[in-house]
């Protein structure tokens, strides 16, 4: 693992620091679909993500806020304030994360100020995160819906097929994620698939034109007639 400087992004976690957390905690694995912890639930651990990728989740009806993948931490704010989850989060595919009891972890940030100076720049970087999907909601659907397929495609979600790039979204899944109604999101993939942007399948998305959608995130680009 490389050792990224504070300003560098997540992972925010050097090498030596992760042998430190396996030694601490242990190894939980949760199969596609299930839960890792609910919204309002008042549970004081955090989770290392060793493998897979888990959507976080807010409201009702629920919109994602945030996807998660190896290498960052979930749940540490609460593992540290002591207070209710602020979302859910569920597995995408199959996860395995470090479990850390909260005493575990506040003491590990309190022996590597390294460490604690890190999570300090990534919450202040969620919380932008955060702020610029709000702002983002006033984009119509399909500019939203593109940049959401673009920042899935980022974070490799996806199975490189001969057809493109494979995400197991359903159209619902994708609503959830921009914050729209799944009838607009349809919409908005029918005129995708007529400009051979993306194609579909039973609970899957295939991105053909990332580029293309890259242009529409921009604002570059409409398929809107």
């Amino acid at each position: 693992m490389r050792d990224p400087s504070p300003e560098s992004g997540l992972p925010l976690l050097i090498e030596d620091e992760v042998a430190t957390l396996q030694a601490l905690g242990h190894v939980l694995r949760y199969p596609s679909g299930s839960v890792l912890f609910g919204e309002g639930e008042e549970t004081d651990f955090a989770l290392l993500i060793r493998s897979g990728h888990v959507k976080v989740q807010v409201g009702n009806p629920p919109h994602i806020v945030a996807l998660r993948g190896p290498g960052e931490i979930i749940g540490e704010m609460a593992a540290v304030r002591h207070k209710p989850r602020s979302a859910s989060v569920f597995a995408l595919d199959d996860v395995e994360a470090l479990y850390l009891p909260a005493t575990t972890w506040l003491q590990f940030l309190y022996d590597y100020p390294r460490a604690m100076h890190a999570q300090l720049i990534a919450a202040d970087e969620r919380l932008e995160e955060a702020t610029r999907k709000s702002v983002e909601s006033f984009l119509g659907v399909e500019q939203r819906l593109a940049k959401g397929l673009v920042e899935l495609a980022s974070k490799k979600l996806g199975i490189q097929t001969e057809n493109g790039l494979s995400l197991r979204f359903s159209q619902q899944d994708l609503a959830d994620l921009v914050g729209a109604s799944r009838e607009s999101v349809a919409q908005v993939i029918r005129r995708f698939k007529e400009r051979s942007i993306v194609t579909t399948g039973r609970q899957v998305i295939t991105i053909r034109d990332l580029s293309s959608l890259s242009h529409i995130a921009d604002g570059d680009f409409t398929t809107s007639p």
